[in-house]
């Protein structure tokens, strides 16, 4: 397994591109956008991202046949656009191939998580698709910050000679075999990112922040519960973890979102001065319509929802939050 095969050169494709080919595996980063790839071959770097400098050894191409000569591919695209890039895959001969999903999202159509997605598209089996998240921001990463995610699957031998291949002297790789939580918490955390930031913005204080983070993990876990996750999963890096870093970092480009969004009340320039991709824009839309439909009580995430997708503003969501019926506060575990 020496072989790897990096989909999407953005912040963090690039940037695992980089620590792989630094450990000496054979690394191959794919760009699909034409103009993306010859900036990424000219400055190696993404666009708005020169932490890193692709090593000359990563073979940087727009290519998609060369999927076929790796041993494992990590996608690392946005949620938005994995449809697109499977039908693109689905004709290359990737059926043995080993999948590590590093998206923080959901198929926008079918509401499904990522890793579903990959199998029921590409017809690979589960025990071959792997999902990596967790508390990295890929600046601090690319800058040699010691950092530790974790990595879920269900084939335990395989999950374990991947932990020993892809942990570096910087990235400590911890395994868990709960893939729906894992992969489930790393893309719900972008929705309380932005409440986070909206938290910010409106300069409410440590206590309100704090109030919300913790709220905002209940949540997580009700969504988790629903895609069959196992509650403990929660608690470690692709949880807990995760929430806290993007929910407090300056790096965090949902938390970023939000704080301009409580500024300026105007969605569209708030996106405009984050620059990259934001995915808890599209994640907060799935959650909502998921929570509807199975009746799941997410005030804070239906609240984002309506800032985003209704213009309501801020301060009349935090309204809304602290008008709510007064309750237990372990009342949401509480089985009739």
């Amino acid at each position: 397994m020496k072989n790897i095969f990096v989909i999407s050169g953005g912040c963090w494709g690039s940037t695992l591109a980089t620590i792989y080919a630094k450990k000496g595996l054979k690394v191959v980063l794919y760009e699909p956008v034409d103009e993306n790839c010859e900036y990424l071959k000219l400055y190696r770097h993404p666009k708005f991202f020169n932490y890193v400098r692709i090593p000359k050894s990563v073979n940087i191409t727009n290519d998609i046949t060369l999927i076929q000569k790796s041993d494992i591919v990590f996608l690392v695209t946005p949620s938005v656009y994995v449809s697109t890039i499977l039908k693109k895959i689905k004709d290359q001969n990737v059926k043995e191939k080993i999948f590590v999903s590093c998206v923080k999202g959901f198929d926008p159509k079918t509401f499904k998580p990522i890793s579903k997605t990959i199998a029921e598209c590409l017809k690979i089996k589960k025990e071959k698709i792997f999902v990596l998240s967790g508390p990295s921001h890929a600046e601090e990463v690319a800058l040699d910050k010691p950092t530790a995610v974790s990595l879920a699957g269900i084939n335990k031998e395989l999950l374990v000679k991947l932990q020993k291949l892809l942990t570096t002297e910087i990235l400590r790789i911890y395994i868990n075999t709960d893939v729906a939580g894992v992969e489930i918490s790393g893309a719900v955390k972008n929705i309380y990112a932005i409440a986070a930031g909206i938290c910010d913005g409106l300069k409410l204080g440590n206590n309100a922040k704090a109030a919300l983070i913790t709220r905002s993990l209940k949540e997580m876990i009700l969504i988790g519960e629903h895609f069959g996750a196992e509650v403990q999963t929660f608690f470690v890096l692709s949880g807990i973890g995760d929430l806290l870093t993007t929910a407090y970092s300056s790096y965090s480009r949902n938390r970023t979102f939000g704080e301009y969004l409580a500024v300026y009340k105007n969605v569209e320039k708030a996106k405009q001065k984050v620059h990259t991709f934001i995915e808890g824009i599209y994640t907060v839309k799935t959650i909502y319509k998921i929570a509807k439909k199975y009746s799941i009580d997410l005030p804070i995430a239906e609240e984002v929802y309506k800032i985003i997708y209704k213009n309501k503003l801020p301060e009349l969501s935090i309204k809304s939050l602290l008008s709510r019926p007064l309750k237990e506060e372990f009342s949401w575990l509480k089985k009739e």
